[in-house]
């Protein structure tokens, strides 16, 4: 587990420090006459993965903030400790709101099972606001994925790589799904579905697409 989080996090950062050769590197893979399209898909990934990072950045704070809260003020012991770890669980997908809440209520056993009860009253509210407040109003314009495909895809990219394609079966998805309205929807079936905002391209649109550099 520790591993993949470090794998994870080095990653970023090492795409983070130098995007553009990254993103250069994928244009090449491409033949001349398809980049421009393939330029757009790419800066339309960007976008949309920019986005769900950010809002899922808020979204664990707030959990975290108010799991630490809330288990102080029914006094449960490492509060603090146990709302880090909801903050650092909810980046995972439908598991992570589980995950957490089971050391908290098993922190709540240690004094008795009727605070067991609160704080497990206290999770299920936490991930009530979550649902219906917090995903809504901070995913709303991010990434659009159905419950049911986010589900088959967290069980595949389980199944395949553990806890490490837990950790990145949402954006990996969310990547597949732009790929594939731009791709197929759009350029095949011919219908306008909106797959993502796209940037301004970073290549000129007087300097052709093969001169990429």
């Amino acid at each position: 587990m520790v591993g993949g989080l470090l794998l994870i996090l080095f990653t970023a950062i090492y795409i983070g420090a130098e995007p553009h050769l990254y993103y250069k590197g994928l244009l090449h893979l491409f033949p001349h006459e398809a980049r421009r399209r393939a330029d757009e898909v790419l800066a339309a990934i960007g976008v949309s993965l920019r986005k769900w990072l950010v809002a899922q950045l808020i979204m664990m704070a707030v959990i975290g903030v108010i799991d630490a809260i809330g288990l102080t003020l029914l006094g449960v012991k490492a509060a603090l400790a146990l709302g880090l770890i909801a903050g650092l669980l909810e980046f995972i997908p439908l598991l992570g709101p589980i995950l957490s809440a089971i050391p908290a209520i098993a922190m709540g056993f240690l004094d008795s099972p009727q605070k067991a009860l609160f704080v497990a009253l206290l999770c299920w509210g936490v991930q009530f606001l979550e649902g219906h407040i917090l995903a809504p109003l901070l995913m709303k314009r991010g990434v659009d994925l159905p419950p049911v495909v986010t589900l088959i895809g967290l069980s595949l990219m389980a199944l395949v790589f553990g806890f490490l394609g837990m950790m990145v079966a949402v954006p990996v998805l969310a990547a597949v799904m732009v790929a594939i309205k731009m791709l197929y929807v759009e350029d095949v079936v011919g219908d306008d579905v909106g797959a993502a905002d796209t940037p301004e391209s970073p290549v000129p649109p007087d300097r052709p697409a093969h001169e990429i550099a």
